[in-house]
């Protein structure tokens, strides 16, 4: 006698699988002057002129953080005379983040000092985390001998740098 063996027939059939899903986000990294350019008309003293405070913009995804480098190209140098240089004080015044991105000031403050032939001054920030900083930068132009400063306009630009930890 042969013996059949037949599923119950209350127990349901079934089938399983998945399906995954994954996203890679690419990392981003932009920093931004949120003003182009300042401008001051000098007092004629002996007093240095500090220039409103400037807000840079940095964002970054990077979960090593990120960090930023402003720095000027040269001292303020004389845009007719070129040999009539003044150096420049750079100075982080303010950063404005949320506190899990761990932004934090590296560098506050630097100045060139051409005579020297030191004509870059770098400023630095920055983070253990990904988030958003708001830098304030404030930019001053030395004015040292007031009987060799030249009459006429005085140039220097802040480059901005981003690069990932």
């Amino acid at each position: 006698m042969a013996l059949t063996l037949l599923p119950a027939l209350n127990t349901p059939a079934r089938a399983q699988d998945d399906n995954r899903y994954r996203l890679h986000v690419l990392p981003f990294l932009q920093l931004d002057s949120l003003y182009a350019f300042a401008n001051r008309t000098h007092s004629g003293t002996t007093t240095n002129v500090l220039f409103a405070s400037q807000p840079w913009m940095a964002r970054s995804n990077s979960i090593t953080g990120a960090t930023v480098r402003l720095s000027t190209d040269h001292s303020f140098v004389h845009v007719t005379d070129p040999g009539c240089r003044r150096d420049a004080r750079l100075r982080i015044r303010q950063l404005s983040a949320a506190a899990s991105s761990g932004w934090k000031m590296d560098v506050q403050e630097d100045q060139t000092d051409h005579a020297a032939g030191d004509e870059i001054a770098t400023v630095q920030a920055s983070s253990t985390a990904p988030g958003n900083a708001v830098i304030f930068l404030d930019v001053t132009f030395l004015t040292g001998d007031l009987a060799t400063l030249k009459g006429g306009d005085y140039r220097l630009t802040v480059v901005g740098t981003i690069s990932e930890n």
